[in-house]
């Protein structure tokens, strides 16, 4: 799964339709949850009781706006 999400990244750079700003949005988007998925297989405890998960839906929610 995480190798899956983490080829998305690497993806991104060869869709030339993107706009500069798309592809900072899909690698923002695709490098946060990759890291939420990682952050919780690994201690999803602290990511719950220290705000992280939260923190890291916030950076989707931004990075994934339209406008």
């Amino acid at each position: 799964m995480i190798e899956a999400l983490a080829a998305v990244a690497g993806k991104a750079a060869e869709a030339g339709w993107l706009t500069p700003d798309q592809h900072m949005r899909l690698l923002a988007v695709a490098s946060a949850v990759t890291g939420t998925v990682q952050l919780l297989v690994d201690d999803p405890g602290t990511a719950i009781r220290h705000g992280l998960l939260t923190r890291q839906c916030a950076v989707i929610t931004h990075a994934a706006r339209t406008d």
